[in-house]
């Protein structure tokens, strides 16, 4: 082999022990690299083959009884050991010392020339005494035994050769000595095929992705030949004795070989690429992805190798822009844990400020460590690149503490300009409420999840916290909501608060509650501004709460368990509080035995106080205690996470046990009932048994309770149940006499709808007030007002006719509302809230609003109007 030597090309030691096999040099080369590989008996055989004309014979008449004698010799993996297999089998009848007729009749039975064979053998023994005299081989090594007999050929032999059983035995005897011998030199797949590669990689492929030809060198395309062994198999890449060309390019002696076998045993011919260098903070260090092709044919298309070998200078850059700038390693050396910590510092500064100008460029301090690193480290006789972790510490470790410090960053060096604004009072760590103080994360991102304020709230707190104070964020950051909020207002109201930022310190000034919700009082304050409280009727609360501000002007929540880890996160503590709301209840009375009992019948509970104090961990909680009726119809003491929840709770807790006092006139109740039967043939929707157990429920709820203060004492309890016995009679008599009255105007109002224009309408008005259970949820003051809301709907049947347009305006400013109370109601049961007392008192108002509109002359108890109820509503917000 040649290698160039400035302007003229020399003999490598390679080349010149080739030069003196007077044979073929791709033979030469195979040899020499048999030697090196140990299978110099099986190359010798394999090459001699290739020198001559294939042995094998397939007479156009009966090709197809040919292919089927050669199916025996055949590897399904090489051609080239197809012929080591022929010349085995050979060998073996060869060693039978058969007569030189036998063994031409032995050929023709499997279509081989024995011309040719004899050829063959006479290049081998050739070849074998060149290898010999060049030292390639020893006599000992340069020959090969053939393989022990196989079944089917020992079934032949036993059939041609009328053999007696000792002389059989005596064969296979010798067939397995030879064996032993042969398993003792016999080379492997690997060892072959990595000889053979060295003289024939100009021939290898790759199989095409979406064909099934091979793509070769220098973009060239070819087959392999059909009658090749390989054929059916067609391995993912070949290695071919030679390409010929026909009607098209075909591949001959063919065998399967690994692609990695082709660099490692062609080095000088392989050429490598390089691409995609990082620094890999796994390895520590710079690495590129190599590439290796021969002549143009993609041999390995991707590995990882350390580019500092490759390109020194940029590896350098790339380390200390990966490694040093980003912070992308664990390294712990003293400067770089001062510098990665001086460095949050001022990120999170910028992260409160939401301005990307305090931290100094990454180029800039790319620049700082440029100038105080070497080019190359020196490690006793080696140069080496400064491009991974271990060659930088090796190098910092020797290092003088002069040049040590010349690494520490200073705040200056760091910061652009001074950041005075952002103080811990307008960004502080931590948000504080009645249940203690959560730490708070800034992050200026954009589109990312954790942009804006995080706040990390643990499960037990997630029911207590007021969705209104969120409003308020921290102080930093609430001048930039407001003037959001002003912006998104009509453009007629936006001028009174011209200029923004003096009215924002106008209102801050003021004072405003942080725990009540800021858009009413940022519309009262626009109308005091204005001096004209005219103005608040033209803001539209409802429409300016769903303008949708970025992301960053809601409070982030983070929802974590006692170890801390996070549960869910979002903006929309409705959604959370739906999504974990019932878990965060469970959770807040884990480990809260000492407050609560189980199947209590008595008042046996000493007094009860509203609230207790315990201690979770770190955190104090404040819980509330009631009596609470339970799935199973008993009732217990049980500790809530919200006071509003907790008095529900208890108000129904303290009924059912005045229930067990109280047995005999319970069962009572409902006998007596003045035109029952009536009733229930008026309200037949309404099952019978569904109705009995409402009107029990009313009774008892009026008279053990009414508007009396709940007990939470033994003696409060048992004034109670006197009261309540008193009352009983009384109670049942008023509420006997409502019933009877809306029975008798309901029975009345659906025979009359029919088919009036109105009767979808008044259907789903009526049915949110006449339905099961509605007995015991319509409020006691409202039994009066329930006969006239249904006689208000007859009275407007009356009047349609005369102006549907009027009717129809009159019921879509209704529907507005409605439909925003509907909500409200909905969400609070969303989040497993009770609803005020205020809240749901409203839908009562639209009642009266319908009875005003559509029937005046049954009058209100008090005045109502849409702009009445409109304010009202705004009032709710």
């Amino acid at each position: 082999m040649m290698s160039p030597q400035k302007n003229h090309y020399k003999l490598t030691p390679l080349g010149k022990q080739m030069a003196r096999l007077p044979i073929d040099p791709k033979i030469a080369r195979i040899l020499i690299a048999a030697k090196k590989h140990d299978c110099m008996a099986e190359m010798l055989i394999i090459v001699s083959a290739l020198s001559i004309q294939d042995p094998r014979e397939r007479p156009l008449e009966v090709r197809e009884l040919a292919n089927k004698a050669h199916e025996r010799f055949a590897d399904k993996q090489s051609d080239f050991l197809t012929y080591l297999n022929i010349w085995d089998s050979f060998q073996r009848e060869r060693d039978k010392k058969l007569s030189n007729k036998q063994l031409v009749q032995w050929c023709h039975q499997y279509f081989l020339s024995h011309l040719r064979m004899r050829e063959w053998r006479e290049l081998h023994a050739q070849l074998t005494e060149i290898a010999v005299e060049m030292g390639l081989t020893s006599k000992e090594n340069a020959f090969r035994q053939p393989e022990n007999l196989s079944v089917f050929e020992q079934s032949d032999i036993s059939s041609d050769l009328d053999l007696s059983a000792k002389l059989k035995q005596k064969q296979l005897d010798k067939k397995n000595h030879h064996a032993n011998i042969k398993a003792k030199k016999e080379a492997s797949f690997e060892q072959i095929h990595r000889a053979l590669l060295t003289g024939l990689v100009a021939n290898v492929g790759q199989k095409s992705p979406d064909a099934n030809d091979y793509i070769g060198a220098r973009g060239s395309h070819f087959h392999l030949f059909p009658a090749s062994s390989v054929f059916k198999a067609k391995p993912k890449w070949v290695m071919a004795a030679e390409l010929t060309e026909t009607s098209k390019l075909y591949a001959r002696d063919v065998a399967s070989i690994q692609p990695e076998w082709i660099e490692q045993e062609t080095p000088h011919l392989v050429r490598y690429h390089y691409f995609e260098p990082h620094w890999e903070q796994k390895r520590g260090e710079v690495v590129a992805s190599e590439r290796v092709t021969l002549y143009g044919l993609t041999v390995l298309p991707r590995r990882p190798v350390a580019y500092a070998k490759v390109a020194p200078d940029e590896a350098r850059e790339l380390f200390i822009r990966g490694a040093l700038v980003a912070q992308e390693c664990d390294l712990q050396a003293a400067f770089f844990v001062h510098n990665k910590k001086l460095i949050k510092e001022v990120v999170d500064l910028e992260n409160k400020s939401r301005k990307q100008d305090i931290l100094i460029d990454d180029e800039i301090l790319y620049e700082f460590y440029n100038q105080r690193l070497p080019e190359n480290v020196v490690s006793g006789s080696l140069k080496k690149p400064l491009a991974d972790i271990r060659t930088f510490e090796t190098w910092l470790k020797h290092a003088d503490e002069a040049t040590q410090k010349r690494l520490f960053l200073t705040r200056d060096d760091l910061m652009q300009h001074a950041a005075a604004h952002v103080t811990e009072e307008q960004f502080p760590k931590f948000w504080k409420t009645a249940d203690g103080k959560f730490k708070l994360s800034y992050r200026f991102e954009p589109h990312h999840p954790l942009d804006g304020v995080t706040v990390s709230l643990p499960l037990t707190v997630l029911n207590r916290i007021n969705s209104a104070s969120l409003e308020w964020l921290v102080q930093g950051m609430i001048r930039e909501k407001l003037q959001l909020l002003i912006k998104a207002l009509p453009k007629q109201i936006r001028r009174i608060c011209v200029p923004v930022p003096e009215f924002i310190t106008h209102f801050l000034n003021q004072n405003p509650d942080q725990n009540a919700p800021i858009l009413p009082q940022l519309a009262q304050a626009i109308a005091k501004y204005a001096g004209d409280m005219r103005l608040l009727e033209q803001i539209d609360l409802d429409e300016w709460t769903a303008f949708r501000l970025p992301e960053h002007c809601y409070f982030n929540l983070r929802i974590v368990d006692d170890g801390g880890q996070e549960l869910a996160m979002g903006r929309d503590l409705v959604q959370l509080q739906q999504q974990l709301g019932q878990v965060a209840s469970m959770t807040f009375r884990d480990n809260t035995q000492e407050f609560e009992r189980d199947n209590i019948k008595t008042w046996d509970i000493g007094k009860l106080p509203e609230s207790v104090k315990f201690a979770r961990g770190k955190q104090q909680l404040v819980g509330y205690l009631g009596l609470q009726k339970e799935k199973d119809g008993k009732i217990a003491l049980r500790l809530f996470d919200t006071n509003e929840m907790a008095q529900a709770a208890h108000h129904q807790g303290v009924i059912e046990l005045m229930k067990l006092q109280l047995k005999e006139q319970v069962k009572d109740l409902n006998k007596g009932l003045l035109n029952f039967t009536q009733i229930v043939m008026q309200l037949k929707q309404i099952g019978v048994d569904t109705l009995r157990e409402d009107i029990t429920q009313v009774i008892c709820d009026r008279a053990f309770i009414g508007e009396d203060e709940l007990p939470r004492n033994e003696k409060d309890f048992k004034e109670q149940v006197k009261r309540a016995r008193n009352r009983l009679p009384a109670v049942k008599e008023a509420l006997n006499k409502h019933l009877l009255e809306v029975a008798n105007q309901y029975a009345v109002l659906v025979n009359t709808m029919g088919k009036h224009p109105l009767n979808y309408t008044l259907k789903q008005q009526l049915e949110k007030l006449i339905y099961p259970k509605f007995v015991s949820r319509t409020p006691w003051q409202q039994w009066q007002r329930l006969p006239i809301y249904l006689q208000a709907m007859q009275k407007r049947m009356e009047k349609y006719s005369a102006n549907p347009a009027r009717d129809k305006m009159r019921e879509d400013d209704i529907q507005e509302l409605e439909m925003a109370w509907t909500e409200r109601i909905q969400a609070a049961k969303m989040q497993n809230q009770a609803v005020s007392d205020e809240l749901a008192g409203f839908f009562w108002s639209i009642q009266e609003l319908r009875v005003s509109l559509f029937a005046q002359e049954l009058k209100t108890p008090m005045p109502v109007s849409i702009k009445r109820l409109q304010k009202e509503w705004d009032s709710l917000q």
